[in-house]
Formats: C-alpha cells, structure tokens, sequence
C-alpha cells in the first residue's frame, strides 16, 4: 500500500480550517503513531483538542485499504488529567505529541506547557513516588480479581493487565514512561536506570505459560518483587528527609492502651476468638505507624496460636514496651497521670 500520511494530515488540517475552525483548538500528531516497524514511522494525525460540542464530529475511525485510522477527540480537561499522570497508557500520546494546527498561538502554549507540566512531575520524587505506589495497588486489584478467574483468555487478560501496570510503576520510581504505552516493554525496561531484578526473566516465563495456575503465580511473583524494589528505594529515599513527630506517636498510643487492656484480658480468659480479632486490630495499628514513623517492625500476629494465648499475650507485651521505650526516648510530652486526682488537677 502506498504510503499516505502526509495525505491524511494535510486532509485534517483542510477540513479543519474549512469546516471546524470556530470548533477545534488543536490537531496533534505524533511520529510513527504507533505504527508497527515495516510501516513508514511518518507524521501521522492522532487526536484533536476540541473547542466546542461541535468540535467532537471530526471524530472517525475508518480504513483505507488495509490500515485502519482513528482521530478522536480530548478534551482540555482530560489533557489535564493525563498530564497529572491519571491516565498512566496515554503519557506517551501527550509527551511525543507534536502541534500540526492550532487555532491561536494561546492554544498552542496552553498544550506546550501542559506538556512540560507533566514531564516536570515525572522528575518530582514529591509526586512520582507516590503515583508509583498507587499504579503498583491498581496492578494488585486486578491480581485480586484474576485469584476469582477461571477461564485462560481471561487470566492472560489480567495478566496483561497488571504488568502494564507493574511496569508503569517502574517507569514512574525511574522519573520516565512507557515510550510506547503497552507495546515494546522489556525495550523500556532496559532503557531504565533501575528496574527489578529477575523481573524480565519472569514477565519471559509467564508469557511462555499455558496453564492457568502457572500464569497467576508468575504474576504474583512480579508483584512481589516490584513491591519489593519500590518500597526499597521509597524508604531509602524518605530516610534522608524524614522528621517523626513523636507527639503524634504518644498520642496514638494513649488511644491504643485500652487495646493493649483488651488483648492482655481476652488471653488470659482464653477466648481465641476475642485474642485473635483484637489483635488483627492492633496489627493494622502498628503496621500503619511503623511505616509512618520508621519503627521496626511490630509482628504480632505470627505469636496467635490459640493452643498458646500466653505467647500471644507475652508478644503483644514485648511490642507495647518498645513503643513505650521508643516514645520516652524521644522525651516528648506524655498525658499520663498515676492518680484521677493528679489528672483533674493538670486539666482544671
């Protein structure tokens, strides 16, 4: 098929001016477009920034021959989601994307600068460290649904899924993206400073897989190590920086003594149930402020056997002492009284 790009584009920017020039604000396009290697990597059009209602009837999808074309429609609004990285797949449309028409030289400053806007978070440890986290949860809900999964087409859907994911969360701890959205990944990965160890070889074996179970605990097995490398280098990152509020600590604690009451009650009456659920409480306590203060890490739950409440008991007491110990190190201000009478007569 001969080669029509340079065709189409000057068809858009023809009709544009003729039809929709009150109505759109900008045409862009992107070199190669997601073409596949053996078609010419030309300028092609890719979407339009509409500035009316009427704007959006340029949209069309049609074929010519044997290649299929899509000119959609995105609105500032949205141009203004992706740049604040919400929509993780379509990074690399608005980063390569390159003006052919606009309708105002504001129009097209307006998008430059979005565009350098969002290329600005992508250096920001401030704001990517976090977007890496949160793509690294979406990448576990829908590991979450594929446990529930049982047909292979939609497994290897989900797999898909979460390691487009996975990978975006990579890119973004690495202050890039996927040059290619979801095509070309592993040539991403190699073009990262840091990425998993292991995660390549993985992502080889589990697109190798044909059975259903092989492809979830090569999945999980991803997941585990890109939790591992993110929360590795988070950490890292937060410890040069990091101040604790240790009043904040004593605070939470005092909330937490009746708790510790319960527990050190339920054990030695020997309700399992009681022991177990209130200490399932109490985990979801510690692992919250170790990660919000850097304290070691308070495991409790592991102690829970119901065969051996005093052990549990006897744990949840060694936790409670570290805490104490940590707060009255850091010599902040405690509301603890020995007496109902010393209490009224600090709060009259």
């Amino acid at each position: 098929m001969k080669n029509i790009d340079k065709e189409l584009v000057e068809w858009a920017v023809e009709k544009i001016r003729t039809e929709y020039q009150e109505d759109i604000a900008l045409l862009i396009g992107q070199k190669g477009g997601g073409k596949i290697p053996t078609d010419e990597q030309n300028m092609v059009f890719d979407f339009f920034v509409p500035s009316t209602e009427r704007g959006n009837q340029l949209a069309r999808t049609f074929i010519i021959e044997d290649m299929g074309y899509d000119l959609y429609p995105i609105s500032w609004e949205r141009l203004e989601r992706i740049a604040n990285i919400e929509e993780p797949h379509m990074i690399f449309a608005f980063a390569k994307g390159e003006v052919i028409y606009a309708k105002s030289q504001e129009e097209k400053i307006r998008f430059e600068n979005l565009k350098a806007e969002m290329l600005l978070k992508l250096q920001d440890k401030t704001f990517h460290m976090p977007k890496s986290l949160e793509f690294l949860e979406t990448a576990q809900e829908i590991f979450q649904t594929m446990l529930f999964e049982e047909a292979l087409c939609d497994i290897r859907k989900a797999a898909g899924g979460v390691c487009c994911y996975l990978m975006n969360a990579i890119a973004m701890v690495n202050g890039t993206y996927l040059k290619s959205g979801y095509m070309n990944l592993t040539n991403d990965l190699h073009q990262m400073k840091e990425y998993p160890c292991g995660f390549e070889k993985t992502f080889a074996e589990m697109l190798a897989e044909h059975e259903i179970d092989a492809i979830r605990k090569k999945v999980y097995e991803l997941i585990c190590m890109t939790r591992k490398f993110l929360t590795t280098r988070i950490m890292a990152d937060e410890k040069k920086t990091f101040e604790p509020n240790y009043e904040d600590l004593a605070m939470w604690y005092q909330e937490m003594r009746y708790t510790f009451r319960r527990i050190a009650y339920f054990t030695s009456i020997n309700s399992a149930e009681d022991s177990y659920l209130t200490g399932c409480y109490l985990q979801i306590e510690f692992d919250a402020v170790q990660e919000d203060f850097h304290l070691e890490k308070m495991d409790l739950m592991s102690a829970f056997d119901q065969e051996n409440l005093a052990r549990f008991a006897k744990r949840a007491e060694e936790i409670e002492a570290y805490l104490v110990k940590t707060i009255e190190e850091s010599k902040v201000h405690q509301n603890k009284y020995y007496s109902f009478e010393e209490f009224v007569k600090e709060n009259r």
